[in-house]
């Protein structure tokens, strides 16, 4: 039996590699409970969004209602109710005092949070919407949903400035480049259409295979935007040329959200339930985030990228200190091969 049991541990080397080591697991420094009053269900999250000092998180969820936390104390902020249908994307301003939301009603909604009441609410999509995101200086939202087109809103006033065609009829998601000049939108088809924000112009495609893009995100710098969802890999491309830059493995897991946290770590989550922090250097997993016990389905990060927040079907949301991950990873090293 000795024996056997060193020739099973010696082949589980060969085959995997050192045992096929993983990368390290962090938990959660805070889970927040979506729906918890006397009168409440517990509701799936869709979507969220931090500011970027890390103070203030919303999120969008399937009771038809934003909920606003301070992310230090956890304490509930506020409770946004005007939407008639499930919310899918929710935006916060820079500093906190404005939130748009976006839901299958086919509304978007501009909050103001100090009165906590809407400053507008318009039709902004022929269907449902389903992603939001707010140019950086804090007065256009570009708005997509299940159809072709892609509107641009004039913050202040809720009036529609431009619409622009997608790159398919069941748009999944927006996001403006950090500096503003660009903005990306894909969906159902796999095509990534890029726009220069100032003219309105777009560049050829990037046909990235015929997969569903559920998530797209710019690097700090503009100048990559990663893209997942139904392919087994998250794809970087050049923003400008559209070429690939670097594939990531992540099957088997679908991936619904993902956000750069700087220029060389990418958080992603998906099916698996689990957020991975991926270290482009090695194109290999950084650390692990575990704790959700269903599909991870919004990401968002502060400014320091030290902050995470993801939000899931599990009816929760969690905020994680990348700190914590910093400290373990560095550590951990993926083990060579062995042949």
């Amino acid at each position: 039996m000795r024996w056997l049991a060193i020739a099973v541990l010696a082949g589980s080397a060969l085959a995997g590699g050192a045992f096929a080591a993983q990368p390290p697991k962090i938990k959660p420094l805070r889970v927040i409970e979506c729906g918890t009053g006397p009168e409440e269900r517990p509701t799936v999250v869709t979507g969220v969004t931090i500011t970027p000092d890390g103070r203030m998180i919303a999120a969008a969820t399937d009771d038809h209602t934003v909920r606003v936390w301070d992310a230090t104390s956890g304490e509930l902020h506020s409770t946004l109710k005007g939407h008639a249908d499930w919310v899918h994307a929710v935006v916060l301003s820079n500093d906190g005092t404005a939130l748009g939301s976006g839901s299958a009603d086919r509304s978007l909604c501009m909050w103001n949070m100090a009165t906590q009441q809407p400053v507008f609410q318009i039709p902004a999509c022929k269907h449902a919407i389903a992603a939001v995101s707010m140019h950086p200086n804090n007065q256009q939202l570009a708005v997509v949903g299940f159809g072709k087109e892609l509107e641009i809103v004039n913050a202040s006033s809720g009036v529609a400035a431009q619409t622009l065609d997608g790159p398919c009829l069941d748009i999944r998601t927006v996001a403006f480049a950090p500096q503003g000049d660009r903005m990306a939108a894909a969906g159902r088809n796999g095509k990534i259409r890029v726009w220069n924000v100032q003219t309105g112009a777009s560049r050829p495609d990037i046909e990235t295979g015929g997969r569903r893009i559920r998530a797209l995100a710019f690097s700090p710098d503009g100048a990559r935007i990663a893209a997942a969802g139904n392919s087994p890999a998250v794809n970087i491309y050049d923003a400008a040329t559209g070429e690939l830059v670097m594939s990531l493995a992540a099957r088997p897991a679908k991936v619904f959200a993902l956000v750069f946290l700087d220029s060389q770590h990418l958080a992603t989550g998906g099916s698996d339930n689990r957020v991975t922090i991926w270290d482009l250097d090695s194109k290999e997993p950084d650390s692990q985030l575990v704790g959700h016990t269903g599909t991870v389905a919004a990401l968002s990060c502060d400014a320091t990228g030290r902050t995470l927040v993801s939000g899931s079907y599990d009816t929760t949301l969690r905020i994680w200190n990348l700190t914590d991950r910093a400290n373990s990873s560095t550590a951990w090293r993926k083990p060579a091969t062995t042949r």
